[in-house]
């Protein structure tokens, strides 16, 4: 890959929602090294036992849990930098999952604000339609740039559980709203995840009502700001470690270049 050389947005078997049994870091780590990377964060699911307010599901999955993954790493990393993260979760009205001691523990911290398919997301009756949703994703937004707790954004606007409404809904943030969102992230250093679900043409999976041109828009007015960008496959499965090889095109027409990566990711 030309540009493409890091991917911090993995999951393992760790994290419940990851049904592969071959997505475990020995395999990741040398499908890593056949696609030429230089950097694999693993991102496992996590809701620290010290914060309230985790569901049924997350309550397995805290800290000890996922740092377990230090054991499984292998003693030969085929010359790939390894690093221990998450992907920690955030209900708005100050419901995070993770504590600025946990977070310590850890090389990053990405931070979802549009896991919309969660019932825990929204607080009933507040997302009556989709313009609703478009607000509460800004709002949301917002909030996770003032906690000064997250590394990088996960998937920043991408409302999951809503593929088929995807135009519309960003259709619904004016570009003022998206600068000032972004404007705040580059002023705090927080840094914007491109994944390749933001563009389904680029692997063959075009949607009624999900174009590209929608992310090319948001990702253009981030890097407009002066946010850094890192990039992330959102891998669930080893197969899908793969997608990211689909990104070098895109990140050329953005303009997207070396100085918008993290230092630490560079």
């Amino acid at each position: 890959m030309l540009f493409v050389n890091h991917d911090i947005h993995v999951h393992t078997m760790l994290s419940a929602c990851v049904e592969d049994a071959a997505a475990i870091p020995t395999n990741y780590i040398q499908q890593a090294a056949t696609l030429g990377l230089k950097t694999i964060g693993f991102a496992d699911h996590v809701w620290d036992r010290n914060m309230p307010g985790a569901s049924p599901w997350y309550q397995p999955q805290d800290m000890e849990h996922i740092l377990s993954i230090r054991d499984q790493l292998p003693n030969d990393t085929l010359g790939i930098k390894v690093l221990i993260g998450c992907e920690s979760e955030y209900w708005g009205d100050g419901r995070i999952g993770i504590s600025r001691a946990a977070a310590e523990q850890l090389d990053f911290v990405l931070l979802p604000m549009s896991h919309a398919h969660m019932t825990s997301f929204a607080v009933p009756g507040v997302v009556t339609s989709l313009a609703d949703l478009s607000q509460l994703l800004v709002k949301r937004f917002h909030e996770v740039i003032d906690l000064r707790i997250a590394t990088g954004i996960a998937h920043p606007f991408f409302p999951i559980g809503y593929i088929e409404h995807v135009d519309e809904i960003i259709a619904g943030i004016s570009d003022t709203q998206f600068i000032d969102c972004f404007g705040r992230a580059a002023e705090a250093g927080v840094s914007i995840e491109i994944q390749p679900s933001y563009f389904p043409s680029l692997h063959g999976k075009p949607q009624e009502g999900f174009h590209d041109e929608t992310f090319f828009r948001v990702l253009s007015l981030a890097k407009r700001c002066g946010c850094y960008f890192h990039f992330g496959s959102d891998a669930h499965s080893l197969a899908a470690l793969n997608s990211l090889t689909v990104l070098d095109q895109v990140i050329e027409q953005i303009g997207i270049n070396r100085d918008d990566i993290p230092p630490w990711l560079r």
